[in-house]
């Protein structure tokens, strides 16, 4: 049986599910940064808290995956 091209492995689409998540977390964590920057500590605080969730979910993702890094 052939599949059409749109089908993919769950494999491949682990890979880019994590990829995707993994953007998320370094894009909230370089905002935080520029907020930090800029001489917001108080949205900067915010903003690593939430980097740190979003790397946290990136991270268990690739874990219960069993993908490597």
């Amino acid at each position: 049986m052939v599949q059409p091209p749109e089908v993919t492995s769950l494999v491949q689409r682990n890979k880019v599910v994590s990829k995707r998540k993994g953007t998320f977390a370094a894009a909230a964590a370089a905002g935080a940064g520029v907020a930090a920057i800029a001489g917001a500590p108080v949205i900067a605080v915010i903003g690593v808290a939430g980097a740190a969730y979003l790397a946290w979910d990136w991270f268990s993702f690739r874990v219960k995956n069993g993908m490597r890094f």
